[in-house]
């Protein structure tokens, strides 16, 4: 009798256990090819591989689940047992043990975005790869001869930072570099511009900058090519983006990172009145170590003569050794002087440099509001019929806008 005709078996086809594996994987991945489901991770383990293997589950059931090729993709400690995550992939049947598994080809962990999720692939791909190693920070320069500020020019951070810089140094020179910080091209400004101050090499250090904001906001200074321009600039630069709990990639690849623009303009510039004071001490100092110098080799004369009187011995070569003493002596000390001297010429000339007035006397001016002593920087600041004051090298004139010239 044929088996399809004993009692109690039905007329129906007979599958092999691959046949019937085959069919049920067609179905699943006709009807599951592209799911997303959600679940807590649990049995987390990845292999040498680089594959991620792990259970999704929720309180009624488990769901065995494989991302191939994870490690290549993501930090290892992204997704631990215990998260929350979102999964996009496909539904597969593993032959061997006749099981079905969520084949997941991306994830997010939820309460963390794609957004947040970029920023953290971006940060560990670009510390593998060195950008954020200490070893390669350059210090900041003690007395920059002018500031580069790259950031927007119509916000109130890089009004923050002039009344930081001006107000600690006066007559600190400052070139600013308009930049989108955020939206679409911004990132790609950002770049220009390091790359523009790079070039001309007027700076002698570089502030990048906004105001706080959201994840979104603050998107162009998480972008990678921002990154690899702050690690390329030869420039040192001073990352201040956003507000102290607010971190950023530029943050971990520029050679100093301040909480707010306002703390980065503050870490640039020293306070020009506690420099003048420090020279002035140096000065001091140097005067009473050549006073005591001085005073030193006076006595050592003063006693060799009295031993030399002493043994009534005065010989030509004793006389030769005195002479040739005292004025090694004074050799010395002259040299010595004369080194001091120049270094504080220097500072004194560096600091007239700095000095707005030698710069009025070549022909500029000072143009500020009349009502407030805001300086303006450009045309469009100023309103018709605005009082202005316009400060000249000798004197200054009051003005009335009649007109605006735009560049």
């Amino acid at each position: 009798m044929d088996s399809m005709e004993q009692p109690g078996l039905s007329p129906f086809q007979v599958y092999t256990v691959s046949q019937l594996t085959s069919r049920i994987r067609e179905t699943l991945y006709r009807q599951f090819r592209d799911v997303l489901v959600e679940g807590e991770v649990s049995n987390l383990k990845l292999y040498p591989s680089g594959h991620l293997y792990f259970t999704l589950k929720d309180n009624a059931a488990s769901l065995k689940a494989v991302m191939f090729n994870f490690r290549g993709r993501y930090p290892e400690n992204f997704v631990k047992d215990g998260a929350a995550i979102i999964c996009k992939g496909r539904v597969d049947v593993y032959d061997k043990r006749g099981e079905y598994r969520l084949l997941v080809d991306e994830f997010e962990v939820r309460g963390l975005g794609l957004l947040q999720m970029q920023f953290e692939l971006l940060k560990e791909k670009l510390y593998k790869e060195g950008l954020f190693d200490t070893a390669r920070k350059r210090p900041l320069p003690v007395l920059p001869r002018k500031v580069g500020v790259v950031t927007s020019p119509a916000g109130a951070a890089v009004r923050d930072m002039l009344k930081v810089i001006l107000g600690k140094f006066d007559n600190m020179s400052v070139l600013i570099y308009p930049v989108r910080v955020q939206g679409e091209g911004a990132a790609l400004e950002i770049v220009e511009a390091i790359a523009y101050l790079n070039r001309q090499r007027e700076v002698d250090v570089i502030i990048v900058g906004r105001g706080g904001g959201s994840l979104e906001d603050l998107a162009s200074f998480n972008d990678e090519a921002v990154a690899r321009a702050i690690h390329a600039s030869k420039i040192p630069i001073v990352s201040g983006v956003g507000h102290e709990i607010d971190f950023t990639i530029a943050d971990f690849v520029a050679d100093a990172r301040a909480l707010t623009p306002t703390a980065a303009a503050d870490m640039v510039v020293p306070d020009k009145q506690e420099l003048l004071a420090l020279l002035a001490g140096f000065e001091e100092k140097l005067r009473n170590t050549m006073r005591k110098k001085l005073e030193s080799s006076k006595l050592q004369l003063y006693q060799g003569f009295v031993e030399l009187k002493e043994k009534k011995d005065l010989f030509a070569k004793h006389r030769i050794y005195v002479d040739e003493l005292s004025a090694s002596l004074l050799h010395a000390a002259t040299d010595l002087l004369e080194d001091r001297r120049v270094r504080l010429a220097g500072l004194a000339q560096r600091l007239a440099d700095l000095n707005p007035d030698n710069i009025l006397r070549r022909g500029y001016s000072i143009t500020t509001r009349k009502d407030t002593g805001e300086v303006l920087f450009d045309a469009n600041q100023a309103e018709p019929s605005e009082a202005v004051r316009v400060r000249l090298f000798k004197g200054g004139l009051d003005c009335i806008v009649t007109d605006i010239v735009k560049s």
